[in-house]
């Protein structure tokens, strides 16, 4: 079997789920294995384990090629004439994760463009707002706003994603207007319940001063939706994606507070896969044309 050192190496590792057990059960060093590993990724030009520091999952193509090993010589000949084909044209499932809001209104034409360009992938995208596991939880790529936490990932920007803090003509007449950011340590605040910089903003002066300011929250809330509407219904202020209050700043429905200030940290939305080696043609693809209908957004903001 062509290289059947590297084949052995995939099962045992897929087996166990861990290279360090794998070379443990082979009798090997755990670098010995490793070796192997990528020795027949490359020769394949295909990824076959995700990697992350916190486990090791096979990619699709591992996935198959471990059920064809299961099967004999044959499959295998057979699957890797599939595989190779998928390299030179889009195929296969593609499983993709995107913030629900952002999703609705900025992605399913792309999305939708894509799969009428590619028919032989099978796409599955799912729109919500949870904090997703892009390996263990099979996604070949996920949208996110913000920045990039695991370093075992991959993350390409694709578009800026600004925010303003607004608030009601009705809020600002209650509690008046914010003058520095100081001002907004004791008035309600609508608050998003996923921010990773929990009860806290923080802004920068003209000047490049930083100031942060803790929160009183008035809700939470995990959707746009919700944070909108509470802050239209005067409940309190709120930091809003500018593509979510753009008309009702321009209609005088909300009002921008502090604008001669920025709010920290400056966000953009961004791709991002497991691997960068022989990444998939058809996660390929749609990054690319993600990145040319998105990128136009920062020419807007």
């Amino acid at each position: 079997m062509l290289f059947s050192n590297g084949y052995e190496m995939v099962r045992e590792v897929a087996n166990h789920g861990s290279f360090s057990k794998a070379a443990s059960a082979l009798g090997i060093s755990g670098p010995a294995v490793s070796k192997q590993v990528k020795s027949l990724e490359q020769r394949l030009g295909l990824v076959l384990f995700h990697r992350t520091t916190r486990m090791v999952s096979l990619t699709e193509a591992g996935r198959q090629l471990v059920d064809a090993l299961n099967r004999g010589d044959d499959e295998i000949s057979s699957l890797l004439e599939q595989l190779f084909e998928g390299q030179e044209k889009p195929s296969g499932k593609l499983k993709i994760n995107a913030p629900m809001a952002f999703g609705e209104r900025f992605l399913v034409g792309p999305i939708a463009e894509y799969a009428h360009l590619y028919p032989e992938v099978i796409v599955d995208i799912e729109f919500n707002d949870k904090r997703v596991h892009l390996v263990e939880e099979g996604f070949d790529l996920v949208i996110r706003i913000g920045t990039l936490e695991d370093s075992g990932l991959i993350a390409k920007r694709l578009c800026g994603f600004p925010a303003r803090i607004c608030a009601s003509p009705d809020f600002i007449n209650r509690f008046g207007m914010p003058t520095r950011p100081s001002d907004l340590r004791h008035i309600p605040a609508v608050q998003y319940a996923n921010a990773v910089t929990g009860l806290s903003l923080a802004f920068k002066s003209s000047d490049g001063k930083e100031e942060a300011v803790n929160l009183t929250p008035a809700i939470y809330a995990n959707s746009i939706e919700m944070l909108l509407e509470s802050a239209l219904k005067g409940i309190g202020y709120a930091r809003v994606p500018l593509f979510a209050v753009n008309e009702h700043l321009k209609d005088g429905r909300l009002i921008h507070l502090l604008p001669e200030y920025q709010s920290l940290p400056e966000r953009s939305v961004y791709a991002i896969y497991p691997d960068k080696r022989f990444l998939p043609l058809k996660v390929r693809k749609l990054i690319d044309l993600l990145s040319d209908r998105l990128s136009k957004m920062d020419n807007h903001t």
